[in-house]
């Protein structure tokens, strides 16, 4: 798995002919050559450079190293909670947008910009985007327009907007468009809402003038008159009022009032609370990935003891909601549906890594979430270990048994409960083989169990 993730790093950058990153022994390295690394040494010897490090939009390289031939190669701290835009929340798409449009504010002080706009050129450590993309900063002549316009729009503006302004979910949109809406996709679902602001600037002109014209976007965009440099900061200037006036106002979801946590006593809520904190501490572990999250309380547990937690839900109120709580530096929110989460993606698959290939937590936390992936799911138990043993790591799992309210609850949808084979010592008897029980407890309300599971070694030890 390790040697899958070092080699999907070292293709991230593929497309680009001057820059490349590789990843070996927990270093991040990306090389620029050519007409690129001219740019980008007189990127790092700017007084801009230093400004975006002490803002934290950018993160200072641990080395810079040049050679005789003039290539540039960057040293990095490696991200462990790599994640990509249609993981993340309304919230933290466009928290992300407006670091993109900070940094070319900033830079256009310096005569600077960014030769693109994708969105995979920021990520979050912790719960703090970062802009990661040191290639893209170039030198802007004075009459040069935004450039990055079109795909700023695609990557940030379009999804912002079709989910503001529809209700739809963001995640979908963005994992089967790779990243992005285009245009035709955007006037198609945002032409009836023309009196929000935007709409008729952003969609509806563009459109008109790429039809009318039978000219491909891309065209539009190289057509497009020069502008000063005035003019270029009116343009970012506006389009971050109009990033920062959007809102996602969902207000309720399956999951948005679970944390109420009503169904725990009191003594089973410490004691449950308890046992997770107990767990980590033990474990010492680098990465945590609590699965089924929710409002992030027992997240917030885990990072006391661990370096970095993904905390992750397949709901994307909930996880908005825990964003934007204010969180430990930490823990990173992600969308994670466990019956479906995204694959890989682009080109030969490798362009853009499943999860399982960018992350490897050492403890995996599952609170009261296996009985509905079996019987929401539909996911057999013997399926259920199968995942669990595709993971090289410690478990904490609440097993919800089978007699408890929530499990009959599920199970009354059935036409035939009995068929579910679902109960905890059907699950234990499928775990024999590939995991010990380290720790097992019951708690006193008598539904649900505590376990602390290891995985054995490839020997059976």
């Amino acid at each position: 798995m390790h040697e899958l993730r070092d080699l999907v790093a070292a293709t991230y950058s593929f497309r680009d002919p001057n820059s490349h990153v590789e990843v070996a022994d927990g270093v991040v390295r990306r090389v620029v050559t050519g007409v690129a690394a001219g740019q980008l040494t007189e990127f790092l010897a700017s007084p801009l450079f230093e400004e975006l490090v002490d803002a934290e939009l950018i993160e200072k390289p641990t080395d810079v190293r040049r050679a005789d031939d003039g290539a540039v190669e960057l040293l990095h701290r490696p991200i462990e909670s790599w994640t990509y835009p249609y993981e993340w929340t309304w919230s933290m798409l466009r928290d992300a947008a407006v670091v993109h449009l900070e940094i070319l504010r900033r830079a256009s002080d310096y005569g600077f910009t960014l030769s693109d706009a994708t969105s995979f050129n920021v990520t979050f450590r912790g719960s703090t985007p970062v802009f990661i993309d040191y290639g893209s900063f170039v030198t802007r002549s004075s009459s040069d327009p935004w450039w990055g316009y079109t795909q700023f729009c695609e990557h940030f503006l379009y999804p912002l907007m079709v989910s503001a302004h529809t209700g739809a979910a963001l995640q979908p949109i963005l994992r089967g468009g790779f990243g992005r809406v285009q245009l035709d996709d955007a006037h198609a679902l945002l032409r009836t809402h023309k009196r929000k602001r935007g709409v008729v600037k952003h969609v509806l002109i563009p459109h008109a003038a790429v039809h009318r014209a039978d000219m491909s976007v891309g065209d539009v965009t190289e057509a497009t008159t020069a502008v000063t440099t005035e003019v270029y900061n009116s343009i970012l200037d506006g389009m971050a009022r109009l990033i920062d006036r959007l809102a996602w106002s969902a207000d309720e979801s399956t999951w948005s009032d679970y944390a109420v946590r009503s169904h725990y006593s009191d003594g089973d809520l410490r004691a449950k609370e308890a046992f997770v904190d107990r767990v980590c501490a033990a474990t010492e572990p680098t990465l945590v990935m609590d699965i089924g999250a929710n409002d992030g309380h027992f997240s917030k547990i885990c990072a006391q003891s661990a370096e970095h937690v993904i905390a992750a839900d397949g709901d994307p109120l909930v996880i908005d909601r825990l964003y934007r709580s204010g969180l430990p530096s930490n823990i990173t929110p992600l969308v994670f549906d466990a019956t479906d989460p995204a694959p890989s993606r682009g080109w030969r698959l490798a362009e853009r890594a499943s999860i399982a290939d960018r992350m490897a937590p050492d403890l995996v936390v599952l609170l009261a979430v296996l009985h509905h992936i079996c019987l929401t799911g539909n996911v057999p138990l013997p399926q259920v270990v199968a995942w669990l043993e595709d993971f090289d790591s410690d478990f904490v799992i609440e097993f919800v048994h089978r007699d408890d309210e929530k499990v009959r609850h599920l199970l009354a949808r059935k036409g035939s409960p009995d068929d579910f084979d679902y109960d905890l010592d059907v699950f234990l008897d499928e775990c024999e083989g590939a995991f010990e029980v380290v720790e097992q407890e019951r708690l006193t309300g008598g539904t649900r169990t505590m376990l602390h599971l290891r995985r054995r070694s490839a020997g059976g030890g």
